[in-house]
């Protein structure tokens, strides 16, 4: 079990032709080359949910959640997880 490092990248998508608003969650990581994949949320309780499965507490994922909704983009830093974790939220393929 590895841990990993990066950012972790949240951006509010306006709907299109076809494309329903949403959210999507990136993991950028700090060195190394990682197939990594964004996680789409198409509401801010699915936003929060996922966010506190990614072990952030209650508190924390509806700031951020609230954050990324009035700004478009946030950045979360030094975002460190077990690979493992990563995997089964879908951050990485």
């Amino acid at each position: 079990m590895a841990k990993l490092i990066g950012n972790l990248r949240i951006t509010a998508v306006p709907a299109s032709e076809g494309v329903k608003a949403h959210f999507e969650v990136v993991f950028v990581p700090y060195a190394g080359r990682l197939n990594t994949k964004p996680v789409n949320a198409f509401t801010f309780d699915e936003l929060v949910a996922l966010l506190s499965d990614l072990r952030f507490d209650e508190d924390d994922a509806t700031r951020y959640a609230g954050r990324v909704r009035s700004q478009g983009v946030i950045l979360i830093p030094s975002f460190e997880r077990a690979d493992t974790l990563l995997r089964e939220k879908g951050l990485l393929a």
